[in-house]
């Protein structure tokens, strides 16, 4: 009793209270009192701009706090955990002494909730959340060259690609998502099609496996969802020490409206065209603008590096 004490006394809830385009001022009330009925002391903590998430996550990982919570949809979560790293992606603790990260969806997307096992109702994530189960699974570091110049690093912990994914993000931050994520991400989908042109990619998995040609994408996958909802890395374990990486051929616009029904169920990887693989680093080099999507947001494109780093921090999960 005395762990579960302190962990209420030392948690650190950071809501984005803009997620799921604005919660209405009811929603977010009632999920504000119910945290507070549960955990009294903990410190509740609202985003005001982009990655703010990160800095109030790095400033309570520094603080000692023992449980740090992520309200809002992928977005926070990626930010929340980059937050238990320092800027070149170095853990600013050992995965034992660091915090536990929670997360309650509260987003337009729920994707790396689902693949942990994290329903979408507050009243059953909470439940969990106090279980203090934890789960240590895999991140990822990427760096890239940023849309505002130079190189940088960063982490995820869901899904980062490059090609027609990083098309859609920015279509997507332009069109905003106020009909809805799935809809909102079909739309930007089909907006990205239109007017995307497969890209000639060099890939080198390992620094020993080498691909080269043109491809629609490449998918490097911690989690299995992304996009609302698409099932496109149905084999991806969060914690193997592995990506799975999918390539994605070179596509006509109609060959990848065709699949992505396909896409979502899970069953594109046995398409024509499609190809699976595992690796703990992954290069990739364009002779084109190629944009990076990073957890469902675009920070920059191509070359990039990934890199991943196993057993790398501690998720509340359902007990088993």
């Amino acid at each position: 009793m005395a762990s579960r004490k302190q962990r209420k006394e030392s948690a650190v809830f950071i809501v984005n209270p803009q997620a799921g385009g604005g919660k209405s001022d009811k929603q977010l009330k009632q999920l504000l009192a119910e945290i507070e009925s549960i955990y009294g002391n903990a410190k509740i903590q609202f985003t005001e701009r982009k990655l703010h998430a990160t800095e109030l996550a790095r400033s309570a990982v520094e603080a000692g706090s023992d449980l740090i919570v992520a309200v809002g949809g992928d977005g926070t979560i990626s930010e929340v955990a980059a937050g238990f790293f320092d800027a070149k992606g170095k853990a600013l603790k050992p995965v034992k002494q660091a915090p536990a990260l929670g997360i309650l969806p509260a987003g337009s997307g729920s994707d790396y909730a689902k693949t942990i096992g994290i329903p979408r109702s507050s009243a059953i994530a909470l439940q969990i959340l106090q279980t203090g189960h934890t789960r240590t699974v895999d991140a990822g570091l990427v760096e890239f060259t940023a849309t505002e110049g130079g190189r940088k690093k960063r982490i995820f912990i869901n899904i980062a690609d490059i090609g027609i994914g990083g098309e859609v993000i920015e279509i997507l931050e332009r069109q905003g998502k106020r009909l809805g994520a799935f809809v909102s991400y079909q739309i930007a989908t089909l907006r990205g099609l239109i007017g995307y042109k497969n890209k000639k990619l060099d890939i080198v998995l390992d620094k020993k496996q080498k691909f080269d040609g043109n491809y629609s994408g490449v998918i490097v996958a911690l989690g299995q969802y992304f996009g609302s909802g698409m099932k496109i890395a149905p084999n991806a374990i969060p914690d193997d020490g592995l990506f799975d990486v999918v390539m994605l051929g070179e596509m006509s616009k109609l060959e990848m409206v065709a699949k992505m029904q396909k896409v979502r169920n899970g069953t594109h990887i046995f398409e024509p065209g499609v190809t699976v693989h595992r690796a703990k680093h992954v290069s990739i080099v364009s002779d084109a603008r190629a944009l990076l999507d990073c957890d469902g947001e675009m920070p920059g494109e191509a070359p990039v590096e990934f890199t991943i780093l196993p057993g790398a921090i501690k998720v509340v999960v359902p007990p088993p």
